[in-house]
């Protein structure tokens, strides 16, 4: 097999936009969605029609639950925010200060906890502060027309929210549960290949990282596709504290995997002798099992068949283990424990993808039991909050800025500069470098002004009635629908598709008055190039939240050394903490690499830590051995404890315990033993898991002297 074949890796695609059949359906769905909204909207006379096909190009999902679910978000969000605008155009309309104060501390309030939830959640927080500034600014060029203003917007976005979602539902559905299924399969599928790829020898270390990249995409991608399942049918509406459970099985994998790849390349390497050749066969049914269970599309669908397939295998293991631990006080204790601790953690990788089938039928479960109940999902709110406290901050910032400036020049493209900040400052929401999201936003923005006053003054002029209108917007929609759905395009699409619809003449009354047009589309850009400069100015970074992952992986690693719970919870907590973090993780960055490594580390240490305590409990370990791993033990319990205080000499402590660690691993090294006595077993078991640890601070040494994002940290 070729590294391209282990990896994986796809071949690149000639064109950037993908070009599938589900995309080109639901490029056309959302293009008849929004003329269908357009044509609703004439029919009302409402005020401004093109409101209602912007909505829907803002709510454009690949899938039923996830447009159901942001339309949800959306409406209330809509609804808050137009009555809080209407509020503060009663109280203060005819009081400059006192309203713009009023609406930043309104925006400031919803940008907070935009950052601090998550999803669709903090989408219509989002949305409740971008709408109170359509109102309340708006209404306050005309505030005898605000009420009216406010209705009508309302009015407009519901109708976008219901075409859309009635467009997902009944034009060739795609639901999220359906996707998520499909998801899992393709997940645990490319879990088990990589568990196969981690334990052949000739697989390069390019192609095991690439393939981890690829996998923890997917990780991700099930994450968010598990968050709006409950939005559509009953039988999707799996428990969501099992699905939780299948995303940290899935991190588990990962972190096993990768540390099985170099531990192998290490052990390779060494005078293993008879332990290697016992080794090599339980590795090479491993590889073979896990690459037939990759391969098999029924692995999901049918869990029983799958977890007995995965049973066999770890009692294969076990007994390659209990084979190799038979050889203790016959054959060098290092290689020997290397070898057991690589079997038992290969015992760990197949004992997480049975978790994941486990997980999945408790989910089924739950649903037959439970019908139509809803999930009981996890608190929406996320822990922390400075970085957030600071985009409340710049976003108010930004907009008493413009504000103060329209009020002094008086200029009448104001609106739409606040409308365009607004826009800028949700799109940059919880992104540490907002210009990579900003500036292709803003030019694909651009781009589409330009478009639609081509389009007005072009062909418009020349038409006449909604259905040469409806062909033009199909001709322009239908491509950008395919852009919207690509993903590594999707809101640079979305934004020149809504800010095509929003301009092009889609008005009850068409006219073409190229000032005010070109006055009002300098408004948009400079109030979204405000947003992204305020943005810039003051970055938002993730490093808090980093910081909170990392002294809550030391935290864990004190109690699992100290045995104070269950290794595996230890390692649930450490994985939990991760899979919050994992959306926003950028390994293309300088130091997130680190943060990912030592997080799947971490939970692995604790493992060892915890069976290392656990082992000290066995009768027939001896005394001395005994003794030297409880003074381990305690000395690193002390040691991470300590790196989890503030201001700590990192670099001391994680020399003290690593070297304590080796001075274990070298005392129950130069101990005699029996040859295969149940003593000698337990030595051997405890010198695996030591040597774990003490790789664990060559390997991960950057995460554990936390030397990323520190400068932010003083």
């Amino acid at each position: 097999m070729s590294g391209a074949e282990a990896s994986g890796t796809a071949v690149p695609r000639p064109f950037p936009v993908d070009l599938g059949w589900r995309n080109v359906v639901f490029s056309l769905r959302t293009a008849v969605a929004a003329i269908a909204a357009l044509a609703v909207s004439y029919w009302l006379e409402l005020q401004d029609p093109g409101w209602s096909i912007l909505t829907v190009y803002l709510l454009a999902q690949p899938t039923a639950g996830a447009a159901m679910a942001k339309g949800v978000y959306r409406i209330v969000g809509t609804l808050v925010g137009a009555l809080w605008g209407l509020v503060a155009l009663v109280l203060f309309a005819e009081a400059g200060p006192p309203f713009v104060a009023t609406m930043v501390l309104w925006l400031g309030f919803c940008i907070y906890f935009a950052a601090k939830t998550r999803n669709f959640a903090s989408y219509g927080f989002m949305l409740a502060g971008y709408t109170a500034l359509l109102v309340g600014y708006e209404g306050a060029a005309a505030p005898t027309d605000a009420w009216q203003i406010a209705v009508d917007r309302s009015t407009e976005i519901g109708l976008g929210i219901l075409c859309s979602a009635a467009a997902s539902v009944l034009v060739l559905p795609t639901y999220a549960g359906d996707v998520l299924r499909a998801a899992m399969l393709s997940t645990f599928s490319g879990l088990a290949r990589y568990g196969a790829v981690s334990l052949r020898p000739t697989t390069l270390p390019a192609t095991f990282i690439a393939l981890r990249r690829q996998m923890i995409g997917e990780v991700v991608k099930f994450d968010a596709l598990r968050s709006y399942t409950a939005f559509e049918a009953p039988e999707m509406r799996a428990d969501d504290l099992a699905l939780r459970r299948v995303v940290r099985e899935f991190l588990a994998v990962l972190a096993i995997a990768r540390g099985l790849f170099f531990r192998l390349e290490d052990f390779r390497s060494e005078a293993a002798g008879p332990v290697l050749e016992r080794l090599r066969p339980a590795l090479d049914a491993t590889i073979v099992a896990l690459e037939r269970i990759g391969a098999d599309r029924d692995a999901v669908r049918n869990p029983r068949r799958t977890r007995h397939a995965l049973l066999d295998l770890r009692q294969t293991l076990g007994a390659a283990g209990s084979e190799l631990e038979a050889l203790a006080g016959a054959v060098p204790l290092d290689p020997l424990a290397n070898g057991v601790l690589i079997l038992r953690r290969a015992g760990d990788m197949i004992h997480g993808l049975s978790m994941v089938m486990v997980s999945e039928v408790a989910s089924v479960r739950i649903v037959a039991a439970h019908g139509r109940g809803q999930p009981r999902a996890r608190p929406a709110v996320a822990p922390g909050g400075s970085d957030a406290w600071l985009q409340a901050v710049r976003a108010g910032l930004a907009l008493a800025i413009v504000s103060v400036f329209w009020a002094v020049t008086e200029w009448t493209a104001g609106f739409s500069a606040v409308s365009g900040l607004g826009v800028m400052l949700f799109l940059v929401q919880n992104q540490d470098d907002p210009g990579r999201a900003g500036w292709p936003y803003l030019i694909a923005v651009v781009l589409a002004l330009v478009v639609a006053y081509a389009v007005n003054t072009v062909v418009l002029t020349h038409l006449e009635g909604f259905e040469a209108l409806a062909l033009v917007l199909l001709a322009v929609l239908l491509p950008a629908g395919l852009v919207v759905g690509t993903p590594r395009w999707t809101m640079p699409g979305a934004g020149f598709a809504a800010f095509f619809v929003s301009e092009v003449g889609t008005g009850n009354v068409f006219q073409i008055d190229p000032q005010s047009y070109a006055n009002s589309a300098v408004g948009l850009v400079l109030g979204m190039l405000a947003g992204l400069l305020v943005a810039a100015a003051l970055p938002v970074s993730s490093a808090a939240a980093r910081r909170r992952a990392w002294c809550a992986a030391m935290r864990a690693l004190a109690e699992a050394a100290r045995g104070g719970q269950p290794e595996r919870g230890v390692a649930d907590g450490v994985l939990e903490a991760l899979s919050a973090l994992l959306p926003r993780l950028d390994l293309d960055r300088p130091g997130e690499e680190t943060v990912l490594r030592g997080m799947l580390g971490a939970a692995s240490t604790s493992l060892e830590l915890g069976r290392l305590r656990r082992v000290t409990s066995d009768p027939a370990m001896p005394a001395s051995a005994r003794a030297v791993v409880d003074d381990c033990l305690e000395r690193l319990t002390a040691a991470f404890a300590a790196l989890a205080a503030p201001r700590a000499d990192r670099a001391a402590i994680v020399a003290t315990a690593e070297t304590a660690t080796n001075a274990a691993r070298a005392s129950l090294a130069a101990m005699a033993l029996e040859p295969g006595s149940p003593a000698a077993r337990t030595v051997v078991r405890s010198a695996a898991s030591l040597r774990f640890v003490a790789d664990r601070f060559g390997i991960d040494r950057a995460f554990l002297l936390r030397d990323f994002g520190e400068d932010e940290a003083r």
